[in-house]
């Protein structure tokens, strides 16, 4: 593939291997003075390459897509999915130029994104499954959701600038993902893809397969996923897209982003921290698990305020101006977020795509799975009553078989 490359110049798109990055940087770029360049896949996700590239001093990250996606070529995917990631990194970053990689080249060609090495950071999962605390984690999160999601929404985003970006964001192949994975199979299993043991398989027919309210709650939101275009979403929004140290965070992966309902990404943060929060617990680790609670009321109340700080002195259209048309946009957004947390915290148990939060665990993670469940399908089904509860966890802690 490197004689390929090379004799092409890179002006048709072929599939890189670690040889052909290598001449690919060396092509494209200055960003080294020497051709001596160690070029390693790094990838660990489900979907694209992921390339370090270092002279043992300064390195980079190549993205690169193929038309099918790792985990599995049942998956056929338009190679854009990395140039429009890039794309929505860029967008995010007019707004939250500190919480995003910086990028340096995206190649529509190629199909991949030279970006940021972020390798002096742990992804967040990894973090807090190993025990450390991030007093800002709460705050950045909340800040990087208000920003993000306000500002690309028609309150302050023109409309003409929002259409356009629209169209470039269409992103209907992943969409389509999240659809059936999301939305879809874990409740129906109709690609018998769901993975449970004995012990749970039980607990899922009888209060996820066997509960029609619970599936006709869960249609009206694919419903709305389907057609509500509130804002420029990252699509993917857990604990294993944040890269995180001690100075600050960094958002990375919205290669599943488009124009959807706000609420899904702050549903997602949601659901991992509660994850998290499960695997905290089982472990012992009694002040990680407190924590883990002030960070997830840190997110709302930051989220909360930031938004409503920027709906009203920037909302341009003065129709939308109303302080009850405002009030009621980021209601319906936590509405939305806490069925979108529900749905995230079923698909991760019973559909294949499981989280190490709780695949870990051992003893406990029967129990923790059932309770996580019943919490889960109470968001999905009564998403207007949470606010009855002191806190999301007290919530979690009533959550006994009645409520399914």
């Amino acid at each position: 593939m490197m004689n390929k490359g090379e004799t092409m110049n890179f002006d048709e798109y072929f599939l890189m291997d670690e040889q052909a990055v290598s001449a690919y940087i060396k092509y494209k770029t200055t960003l080294f003075e020497t051709d001596d360049l160690t070029v390693t896949e790094i990838g660990d996700g489900n979907l694209n390459y992921v390339f370090r590239v270092s002279d043992g001093e300064r390195s980079v990250i190549v993205k690169h897509s193929g038309h099918t996606a790792r985990i599995s070529d049942e998956f056929v995917l338009s190679t854009d999915r990395t140039i429009r990631e890039g794309h929505l990194i860029q967008a995010h970053s007019r707004y939250v130029p500190d919480l995003v990689p910086d990028i340096i080249l995206i190649d529509p060609v190629m199909k991949c994104v030279i970006m940021e090495d972020l390798k002096d950071y742990t992804i967040l999962r990894t973090a807090l499954q190993d025990g450390q605390l991030f007093p800002f984690l709460g705050e950045e999160l909340g800040r990087y959701l208000a920003e993000t999601l306000i500002r690309t929404s028609d309150f302050i985003m023109p409309a003409k600038e929002k259409k356009a970006l629209q169209k470039e964001m269409i992103n209907p192949e992943l969409c389509e993902i999240t659809e059936d994975l999301v939305y879809t199979e874990p409740f129906y299993n109709n690609f018998n893809r769901n993975e449970l043991s004995e012990d749970l398989a039980a607990v899922v027919d009888r209060i996820v397969y066997q509960d029609s309210a619970l599936k006709a709650a869960v249609a009206q939101a694919k419903l709305k996923f389907l057609n509500k275009a509130e804002s420029l979403i990252h699509g993917d929004l857990h604990s294993g897209s944040i890269f995180i140290n001690k100075s600050g965070l960094k958002v990375i992966d919205p290669e599943f982003g488009f124009f959807g309902p706000a609420g899904y990404d702050l549903g997602n943060i949601i659901a991992h921290l509660f994850f998290a929060h499960t695997h905290a617990s089982s472990s012992g680790r009694v002040e990680q698990a407190l924590w883990i609670e002030r960070t997830l009321d840190e997110v709302l109340r930051t989220f909360r305020s930031q938004a409503l700080s920027i709906l009203q002195r920037e909302t341009i259209d003065v129709a939308l101006r109303d302080a009850s048309i405002i009030a009621g946009f980021i209601n319906e957004i936590e509405k939305d977020a806490y069925i979108v947390a529900g749905l995230e915290i079923i698909r991760r148990i019973v559909w294949i795509a499981k989280v190490s939060d709780i695949t870990s665990l051992e003893d406990d993670r029967t129990r923790a799975e059932t309770q996580l469940l019943r919490f889960a399908v109470f968001l999905i089904k009564y998403p207007e009553q949470v606010r009855a509860y002191s806190s999301l966890f007290t919530l979690l802690d009533s959550s006994k078989e009645s409520v399914a």
